[in-house]
């Protein structure tokens, strides 16, 4: 018996001790995440983490999307400094198991760059000083040396003769092909600036877990994006541009595509579209089921209770004089036609409102209803009919004042309705575009690339937005400069391969769960089709009313 007691007793401290271990190691990784998204240099956009690994070179060795997306020419400069770093039977001691991290930054107009992040690895500072990492760099390759802001960056030239700089921030290696970034880096350690809390999170067990981790600055990729832009101040869907959260996403492998899945933490301490949604219930999101054949792109949005989205978005409108003018103006319009209009109206407002662009770079609005004949009767009060299908709203504004940003654009639009949906546009041929493909059913869900896509999307949701790459070349063309362009058609990129972008927002209180996947187009639909390519020419197209 005293030994059955004894026995118990020390597997139960083994068991404790386990623990205690495991979540020990487990603190020490986050915080050592945390401490290396801290050294990252504020303008970031994204940050790509993943654990070196033997596993990871195996599960990705014949993966080509990231030769695809980031281009040959920087591709071959990964693989020589992996080589260098990995491939180096001294060398790899040193960042043995580590997690390494590549963050992306704009460099000059219309270029960019990554800063490789690599923490030496505990086992390898456990029996040597950083010293002696210098030492086995050097005792291999030329090494010049320069110092700057108290610290020593060094260059190596990789065998393509590109030179690589980097610098020792305590025990992580910081660099980069670009020198201005390691100097950025290095500049951003004063002590004011390490005051600074970074926008990147490291997540806990979820992100020490998985083999790849993603961050993401949605605040920082407008100003990212626009840097390869002919334009100063390019507009983008009302949802992206002007959102204020972080993302910290883990990749789920998948040979042909990117998924990643993970939390959006958005800034709840301003008021912003994005988090209106935070308190509503996902729901299921239909309306691709009514998309058109060339949409370039669109956004979905779900609410489950009309009435604290109402409430929610009069506060955003309260923060400058919109509200009080739209609310005159919905007062004069119930009180020239003797109807309730804003409270009939909400009373047939459906669960579901988006707006999808077209190739041609027309912009169509999408409002669900829940009684068709209602809604009609409502609008036949307030608008001028223009033919048997379509009609115009009589005054302007109306439906920005129900659903917000997205319908912004849409000042005083003609509209039609299809089934149980409010379709508005800014110009009567962009309407009858629509209207045509969606009676003919040709719609992108009909397409099989679409299906094969979506079938690895979660079809509830609060938000949800949807690239389609062949579609939107011209919108490419039209935005990108004239550099960036000739750059995005090159050989050196293979983004023709790519179909198309999702990512998927699912409200949960405080922060989003959230999908974004990226895959390419299955080898046998290479063949530009009807259904998949549209005119590079159709912006000429497009009708700019």
């Amino acid at each position: 018996m005293k030994k059955i007691i004894a026995f118990i007793i020390i597997l139960f401290i083994a068991v404790g001790a386990s623990s205690w271990l495991y979540f020990r190691n487990l603190t020490a990784t986050t915080n050592n995440a945390t401490k290396i998204l801290n050294t990252v240099p504020s303008n970031a956009a994204l940050v790509f983490q993943y654990k070196n690994e033997a596993y990871f070179y195996d599960i990705f060795k014949k993966f080509t999307l990231f030769k695809d997306v980031l281009g040959v020419a920087t591709f071959v400069q990964l693989a020589q400094l992996k080589n260098i770093l990995i491939d180096d039977a001294q060398l790899y001691a040193s960042v043995d198991k580590s997690d390494l991290f590549f963050s992306l930054h704009k460099t000059a107009n219309n270029k960019a760059d990554f800063l490789v992040l690599a923490p030496l690895a505990q086992s390898f500072l456990n029996q040597y000083s950083t010293a002696k990492f210098l030492s086995l760099i050097k005792a291999k390759y030329t090494v010049n040396v320069n110092n700057f802001n108290s610290y020593e960056i060094y260059t190596v030239k990789l065998p393509s003769n590109k030179l690589f700089y980097f610098s020792l921030l305590q025990s992580i290696i910081v660099g980069s092909f670009n020198l201005n970034l390691v100097e950025e880096t290095i500049l951003q350690q004063t002590v004011a600036n390490k005051l600074k809390t970074n926008q990147f999170n490291a997540e806990t067990d979820r992100n020490k877990n998985a083999i790849a981790n993603l961050y993401l600055s949605f605040a920082k990729l407008p100003d990212f994006l626009n840097n390869f832009s002919k334009y100063k101040n390019p507009e983008y869907t009302a949802y992206l541009k002007n959102f204020t959260a972080y993302a910290s996403l883990n990749i789920n492998y998948q040979s042909d595509a990117f998924m990643f899945s993970g939390i959006t933490t958005p800034d709840t301490t301003t008021l912003q579209y994005a988090n209106i949604f935070l308190y509503q219930q996902p729901g299921n999101l239909t309306l691709n089921r009514i998309i058109p054949l060339d949409a370039a792109s669109y956004i979905s949005f779900y609410v489950s209770d009309m009435r604290l989205f109402q409430s929610d978005l009069k506060l955003i409108f309260s923060q400058s004089d919109v509200f009080k003018k739209l609310k005159t103006q919905i007062n004069a319009i119930a009180k020239k036609h003797s109807i309730p209009i804003e409270q009939e109206f909400l009373k047939v407002l459906g669960n579901e409102f988006g707006q999808t662009q077209l190739a041609s770079g027309d912009k169509i609005g999408l409002i669900s209803t829940n009684n068709s004949q209602r809604l009609a009767f409502l609008l036949s009060t307030i608008s001028t009919p223009l033919s048997a299908k379509i009609a115009r709203f009589d005054d302007t504004n109306f439906v920005y004042y129900f659903l917000g940003e997205p319908f912004k654009i849409f000042g005083r639009p003609y509209f039609a309705m299809v089934s149980n949906y409010l379709i508005v546009a800014n110009s009567v041929k962009a309407l009858n575009n629509f209207l045509a493909h969606y009676q003919q059913q040709q719609l992108i869900s009909t397409t099989a690339n679409y299906n094969k896509f979506e079938q690895y999307l979660s079809n509830k949701g609060n938000i949800f937005y949807f690239l389609h790459n062949k579609n939107s070349k011209a919108i490419f063309k039209d935005f990108l400069s004239k550099n960036a362009y000739h750059n995005f058609k090159s050989e050196a990129f293979k983004f023709d391969n790519i179909y198309g972008l999702s990512i998927q927002f699912s409200a949960d209180k405080n922060k989003f769960y959230t999908n974004l996947y990226l895959n390419k187009l299955p080898q046998q639909t290479k063949t530009p089709s009807l259904s998949d390519s549209l005119y590079l020419d159709s912006l000429t197209h497009q009708n700019k009313n």
